[in-house]
């Protein structure tokens, strides 16, 4: 009787998955994006609601405005979160890189909200908020770990 012969799968045959690792970071960059398109779908909710009294109606038609910029993150985000779970070794590193600004930039606004400078002082408001410090200080902390979990060694 004569066997087969059945040739195994070179390494360059075998389609290689991204890491759990990988996939983590991407998926924390993906749900920041979603928590963006859910608080512009939020602003548009609101600001078309007839039953809102006049001083939240203003603020809300102020909020309607900023709906399209609040899209575009949430797909900024998609495509950042895109590249973190890719296969191309050169676009996991850049969208690593982009991560870790985005982790600096939070955590700096962060500690300038602490000390009392508004970092968006274009916002308006009077004095920064200390609940602001806290949200500052985990969205640091989220895109941190994604850039750490995301850029970290190759797969193989």
């Amino acid at each position: 009787m004569t066997a087969l012969p059945i040739r195994a799968p070179e390494p360059a045959d075998i389609i290689r998955e991204p890491s759990l690792r990988r996939l983590l970071g991407a998926a924390i960059v993906g749900g920041l994006g979603v928590i963006a398109f859910s608080v512009a779908f939020g602003s548009y909710v609101a600001a078309n609601m007839h039953t809102l009294p006049s001083s939240a109606a203003a603020d809300a038609r102020a909020l309607l405005g900023s709906v399209p910029a609040i899209v575009a993150l949430g797909v900024a985000h998609l495509i950042l979160a895109a590249a973190l779970a890719g296969r191309r070794e050169s676009v996991r590193i850049v969208g690593a890189a982009i991560s870790g600004l985005i982790a600096i930039a939070a955590a700096a606004a962060a500690a300038m909200t602490a000390v009392g400078v508004d970092p968006f002082a274009w916002s308006g408001s009077g004095h920064p908020s200390s609940a602001g410090v806290g949200i500052l200080a985990i969205t640091a902390i989220l895109y941190g770990a994604a850039a750490l979990l995301a850029g970290g060694a190759t797969d193989e």
